[in-house]
C-alpha cells in the first residue's frame, strides 16, 4: 500500500484514472452526499454513474467502483460491506475516514481486509483519509488461505 501525503492538486478524476476507472466505466455513489458527487461526476464526463442507497442490498457486483460520499467510520464500513461487496472482482472503492486515534489505527483497513479487499492507496490529508480499496479476485482468496 502506498501512503502518500494529500496534497490540493489531486483530484478526484486523477484518482480515478488512477485507480483504472475510465468515464465508461460502471461507477456507484452512497452515503449522504450520494447526489452532489453523482452529479460532479455526470458534470465531468463519466457516462455510467448511478447511486446505491446506503442500507440496500446492491442488484449486482457489476459496479467497477464505488465511491462513499461522506466521512465514514469502520462499522458503517462494515455494515455496507455486509450487505454485499457491491463491486466487481478487482473494482475498487474510495472512501474517506476521519484521522483516528493511534489506538483506532488500522480499523478500516482491517474491515476492508475482512470482506476481501485490499487498500492499495492511502492519502492522508489534515483531517481525513481517503483509501481506495480493490476487491480481490476469488482465486487470490484461496491463494491467500
Amino acid at each position: 500500500m502506498s501512503q502518500q501525503t494529500f496534497h490540493p492538486t489531486i483530484s478526484l478524476s486523477q484518482l480515478l484514472a488512477e485507480a483504472g476507472v475510465r468515464s465508461a466505466s460502471n461507477i456507484r455513489v452512497t452515503g449522504p452526499g450520494s447526489l452532489p458527487a453523482l452529479l460532479w461526476l455526470c458534470r465531468r464526463g463519466y457516462e455510467r454513474v448511478g447511486c446505491l442507497q446506503a442500507g440496500r442490498r446492491s442488484p449486482a457486483d457489476d459496479a467497477e467502483a464505488l465511491l462513499v460520499a461522506h466521512t465514514a467510520t469502520g462499522a458503517w464500513l462494515a455494515d455496507l460491506l455486509d450487505r454485499g461487496p457491491h463491486v466487481r472482482e478487482g473494482g475498487v472503492m474510495i472512501v474517506q475516514t476521519a484521522h483516528a486515534p493511534a489506538a483506532n489505527d488500522g480499523v478500516v483497513e482491517a474491515v476492508f481486509r475482512a470482506h476481501g479487499f485490499n487498500v492499495v492507496r492511502r492519502l492522508s490529508g489534515a483531517h481525513r483519509n481517503v483509501l481506495v480499496a480493490r476487491r480481490a479476485a476469488a482465486g487470490d482468496l484461496r491463494e491467500a488461505a
